[in-house]
């Protein structure tokens, strides 16, 4: 397993433009037809006192003045007497990661279940309900909410 000079400098080079420890493994395996495990890899990286480069600084975010604030709508907007209620199953339903019912503002009451895939869904007494995307919202955020707070998940 000894590589030439050439091939040093070109791993050199590689890690310099940061690639990882699996691309140089890959080089030395594909391209240069060495069989060289990811530890081997590393120990090697050692032995030629090579680093993998510092990663990028990121990006700082963007300021937002104080005016772009004020003219951003409000997260949600209630219709019809303002409230949704939402409540969690202590005992989950069958086949659901979560569950419990919903009462939204207009009065309309569902139940509502997470699959163990994430994907929420509602049943109503009435079949064709269709709540209003601000009640999904309200509905969306106080469930968030309920999850991360005490006795959630």
């Amino acid at each position: 397993m000894s590589l030439t000079k050439e091939q040093k400098s070109q791993i050199a080079e590689r890690l310099a433009d940061g690639a990882g420890i699996a691309d140089i493994q890959r080089l030395i395996v594909d391209e240069y037809k060495i069989p060289m495990t990811y530890m081997e890899v590393r120990f090697l990286m050692d032995d030629l006192n090579l680093d993998l480069a510092a990663p990028p600084e990121p990006e700082p975010e963007p300021e937002v003045d104080a005016e772009s604030l004020e003219a951003q709508p409000a997260e949600a907007e209630l219709v019809g007497d303002g409230s949704v209620s939402v409540e969690m199953d202590k005992i989950k339903r069958p086949g659901a990661a979560l569950s419990g019912n919903v009462t939204f503002s207009d009065g309309v009451t569902a139940n509502w279940t997470v699959d163990p895939y994430g994907r929420l869904g509602l049943d109503s007494d009435r079949p064709d309900y269709q709540p209003s995307p601000e009640d999904i919202e309200a509905f969306q955020l106080e469930l968030q909410r309920q999850m991360q707070g005490p006795g959630g998940l």
